[in-house]
């Protein structure tokens, strides 16, 4: 009988330290996927508003008006983090529009379930402003921190 390669003689030391760097591993990889997801989540209701942007310019360029609804000029309003995108303020007006995007209260990372994300134009939808509503700043997705 031959004698087993070196690399596979390890002792019950070899594999205690082993399992310690992999635990170590474990123990940074998981809290900083985790601090991902609701960012992720998050970022859904910011995608869905960021798609109604265009539509809803073009519209207040042709009518000089908002649309009543969202779902007027805007394909999806809902997504499987985001509840809800509505028109909140604005809505058959000349001025000032804030969309609000509203997250979902289960399947959602706790730090955004039911909480808001508002995006807002005061010149006509040339430019947007994306702030929090009730969501804390620091779950914000990077795109709306500043």
């Amino acid at each position: 009988m031959s004698e087993p390669k070196a690399w596979f003689k390890i002792g019950w030391f070899g594999w205690l330290i082993l399992f310690a760097i992999i635990g170590v591993i474990v123990a940074v990889a998981i809290p900083s996927y985790v601090g991902y997801v609701h960012h992720a989540q998050a970022s859904e209701a910011i995608s869905l508003m960021g798609g109604a942007k265009t539509p809803l310019a073009e519209y207040f360029e042709d009518k000089k008006k908002w649309p009543s609804k969202l779902s007027e000029v805007a394909g999806s309003t809902s997504g499987n983090y985001t509840l809800s995108v509505a028109i909140t303020k604005g809505a058959d007006g000349t001025g000032d529009i804030e969309l609000t995007g509203t997250m979902r209260t289960e399947g959602v990372d706790r730090r955004v379930a039911g909480t808001t994300i508002l995006m807002m134009s005061s010149d006509g939808g040339k430019n947007w402003i994306c702030k929090p509503g009730t969501m804390e700043p620091k779950n914000l997705p990077a795109l709306c921190r500043n």
